[in-house]
Protein backbone atom coordinates (compact mmCIF):
# COMPACT_ATOMS: atom_id res chain seq x y z
CA UNK A 1 0.00 0.00 0.00
CA UNK A 2 1.13 3.55 -0.89
CA UNK A 3 -0.38 6.50 1.18
CA UNK A 4 -0.16 9.99 0.17
CA UNK A 5 0.43 12.95 1.29
CA UNK A 6 0.90 11.68 5.22
CA UNK A 7 1.65 14.48 7.18
CA UNK A 8 3.00 13.70 10.39
CA UNK A 9 6.35 15.25 10.19
CA UNK A 10 7.54 18.90 11.33
CA UNK A 11 10.32 20.50 9.05
CA UNK A 12 12.94 22.57 10.40
CA UNK A 13 14.23 21.56 13.84
CA UNK A 14 15.32 24.80 16.18
CA UNK A 15 18.94 25.45 16.11
CA UNK A 16 21.23 28.84 16.47
CA UNK A 17 22.60 30.59 13.48
CA UNK A 18 25.47 33.26 14.19
CA UNK A 19 26.21 35.38 11.51
CA UNK A 20 28.21 38.73 10.82
CA UNK A 21 27.87 41.47 8.94
CA UNK A 22 29.14 44.52 7.91
CA UNK A 23 26.11 47.64 9.11
CA UNK A 24 25.29 50.90 6.93
CA UNK A 25 24.24 49.40 4.16
CA UNK A 26 21.25 49.59 2.42
CA UNK A 27 17.95 47.68 2.79
CA UNK A 28 18.20 44.64 1.16
CA UNK A 29 21.40 43.53 2.08
CA UNK A 30 21.56 39.13 2.53
CA UNK A 31 22.44 37.95 5.65
CA UNK A 32 22.13 34.50 5.29
CA UNK A 33 19.71 31.60 4.41
CA UNK A 34 17.79 29.00 6.15
CA UNK A 35 16.79 25.80 4.54
CA UNK A 36 14.01 23.49 5.92
CA UNK A 37 12.61 20.18 4.30
CA UNK A 38 9.62 18.03 4.49
CA UNK A 39 9.03 14.37 4.40
CA UNK A 40 5.89 14.74 2.35
CA UNK A 41 5.52 13.47 -1.27
CA UNK A 42 6.65 16.64 -3.09
CA UNK A 43 4.71 15.21 -6.44
CA UNK A 44 1.61 14.88 -4.70
CA UNK A 45 -0.08 18.36 -3.90
CA UNK A 46 1.16 21.10 -1.42
CA UNK A 47 2.29 19.39 1.22
CA UNK A 48 5.77 19.43 1.22
CA UNK A 49 6.02 23.15 0.21
CA UNK A 50 7.33 25.20 2.83
CA UNK A 51 6.81 29.12 3.26
CA UNK A 52 8.95 30.97 4.88
CA UNK A 53 8.14 33.77 7.49
CA UNK A 54 9.24 35.86 10.79
CA UNK A 55 7.76 35.50 13.99
CA UNK A 56 10.08 37.45 15.41
CA UNK A 57 12.80 39.87 13.85
CA UNK A 58 10.45 42.64 11.89
CA UNK A 59 11.51 45.62 11.15
CA UNK A 60 14.79 44.83 10.89
CA UNK A 61 15.31 41.79 8.98
CA UNK A 62 12.96 39.93 6.40
CA UNK A 63 12.56 36.82 4.79
CA UNK A 64 11.82 35.25 1.26
CA UNK A 65 8.51 33.46 1.78
CA UNK A 66 9.88 31.01 -0.70
CA UNK A 67 13.68 30.66 -0.35
CA UNK A 68 14.63 31.18 3.15
CA UNK A 69 16.73 34.05 2.49
CA UNK A 70 17.09 36.68 5.14
CA UNK A 71 17.43 40.07 4.42
CA UNK A 72 18.18 43.61 6.33
CA UNK A 73 14.18 45.42 6.48
CA UNK A 74 15.90 48.65 7.19
CA UNK A 75 18.95 51.01 5.85
CA UNK A 76 21.47 51.92 8.06
CA UNK A 77 21.63 49.64 10.85
CA UNK A 78 24.36 50.52 13.53
CA UNK A 79 26.35 48.62 15.68
CA UNK A 80 26.89 51.48 18.53
CA UNK A 81 22.64 51.98 18.54
CA UNK A 82 21.64 47.91 18.28
CA UNK A 83 24.55 45.33 18.35
CA UNK A 84 22.58 42.03 18.56
CA UNK A 85 19.07 40.47 17.22
CA UNK A 86 17.54 37.75 17.27
CA UNK A 87 15.09 36.47 14.75
CA UNK A 88 12.91 33.69 15.10
CA UNK A 89 11.77 32.14 11.47
CA UNK A 90 8.98 30.09 10.99
CA UNK A 91 9.07 27.38 8.31
CA UNK A 92 5.41 25.77 7.70
CA UNK A 93 4.56 23.22 5.11
CA UNK A 94 1.12 23.17 2.75
CA UNK A 95 2.17 26.31 1.35
CA UNK A 96 1.76 28.02 4.59
CA UNK A 97 -2.43 27.52 4.47
CA UNK A 98 -4.19 26.78 7.79
CA UNK A 99 -3.61 23.63 9.28
CA UNK A 100 -0.34 23.15 7.41
CA UNK A 101 2.41 21.90 10.15
CA UNK A 102 5.32 23.80 11.56
CA UNK A 103 8.47 24.12 12.95
CA UNK A 104 11.12 27.19 14.12
CA UNK A 105 14.62 28.16 14.29
CA UNK A 106 16.50 31.17 16.15
CA UNK A 107 18.73 32.92 13.97
CA UNK A 108 21.40 35.25 16.90
CA UNK A 109 22.69 37.91 14.11
CA UNK A 110 25.35 40.41 15.51
CA UNK A 111 26.39 43.29 13.59
CA UNK A 112 30.31 43.49 13.45
CA UNK A 113 31.92 47.13 13.60
CA UNK A 114 32.97 49.71 11.18
CA UNK A 115 34.89 52.24 11.55
CA UNK A 116 31.88 55.40 11.23
CA UNK A 117 33.00 57.58 14.59
CA UNK A 118 35.31 59.97 14.73
CA UNK A 119 37.17 60.06 18.46
CA UNK A 120 36.22 62.61 20.83
CA UNK A 121 37.67 64.93 23.67
CA UNK A 122 36.04 65.19 26.46
CA UNK A 123 36.66 69.17 26.73
CA UNK A 124 38.01 71.80 24.04
CA UNK A 125 41.09 72.87 25.56
CA UNK A 126 43.32 71.13 27.86
CA UNK A 127 45.53 73.25 30.11
CA UNK A 128 48.70 71.92 31.12
CA UNK A 129 51.59 73.67 33.61
CA UNK A 130 54.84 72.47 32.47
CA UNK A 131 57.87 73.28 35.44
CA UNK A 132 60.93 74.83 33.72
CA UNK A 133 63.12 72.24 35.27
CA UNK A 134 61.06 69.87 33.31
CA UNK A 135 63.92 67.17 31.52
CA UNK A 136 64.21 66.88 27.89
CA UNK A 137 62.05 63.58 26.63
CA UNK A 138 59.97 63.42 29.97
CA UNK A 139 56.23 63.32 30.07
CA UNK A 140 54.53 66.24 31.01
CA UNK A 141 50.72 66.02 30.41
CA UNK A 142 48.11 63.31 29.30
CA UNK A 143 45.11 63.82 27.14
CA UNK A 144 42.72 61.28 25.98
CA UNK A 145 40.09 60.66 22.85
CA UNK A 146 37.13 58.18 23.67
CA UNK A 147 36.03 56.43 20.07
CA UNK A 148 32.61 55.14 20.34
CA UNK A 149 34.06 52.10 17.70
CA UNK A 150 35.26 48.96 19.17
CA UNK A 151 38.51 46.96 18.32
CA UNK A 152 41.16 48.15 15.52
CA UNK A 153 38.52 50.79 14.51
CA UNK A 154 38.80 52.36 18.51
CA UNK A 155 42.37 53.05 18.05
CA UNK A 156 43.74 56.74 18.23
CA UNK A 157 46.59 58.29 17.11
CA UNK A 158 47.37 61.35 18.28
CA UNK A 159 49.48 64.40 16.34
CA UNK A 160 50.33 68.14 17.17
CA UNK A 161 48.74 70.07 14.48
CA UNK A 162 51.62 72.14 13.20
CA UNK A 163 52.06 75.33 14.46
CA UNK A 164 50.68 74.48 17.91
CA UNK A 165 53.58 74.13 19.83
CA UNK A 166 55.24 71.02 17.35
CA UNK A 167 58.54 72.32 17.97
CA UNK A 168 58.22 72.36 21.71
CA UNK A 169 56.15 69.13 22.22
CA UNK A 170 55.82 65.89 20.55
CA UNK A 171 52.58 62.99 21.53
CA UNK A 172 52.76 59.21 21.53
CA UNK A 173 49.78 56.88 22.01
CA UNK A 174 50.04 54.62 25.13
CA UNK A 175 48.41 51.16 22.95
CA UNK A 176 47.13 50.27 26.10
CA UNK A 177 44.75 52.53 27.32
CA UNK A 178 44.74 54.47 24.14
CA UNK A 179 46.17 57.79 25.96
CA UNK A 180 47.41 61.13 24.24
CA UNK A 181 51.23 61.52 26.11
CA UNK A 182 52.67 64.72 25.64
CA UNK A 183 56.30 64.71 25.75
CA UNK A 184 59.06 67.75 26.10
CA UNK A 185 60.71 68.18 22.97
CA UNK A 186 62.93 71.26 23.73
Amino acid sequence: MNFKGVRNWKQIHSRSICWLFFPLFSTGTYVTQVTATDADDPTYGNSARVVYSILHGQPYFSVDPKTGVIKTALPNMDREVKEEYQVLIQAKDMGGQLGGLAGTTIVNITLSDVNDNPPRFSKSFFHLRVPESSALGSAVGRIKAHDLDIGRNAEVEYTIVPGDGGAMFEITTNEHNQEGIIILKR
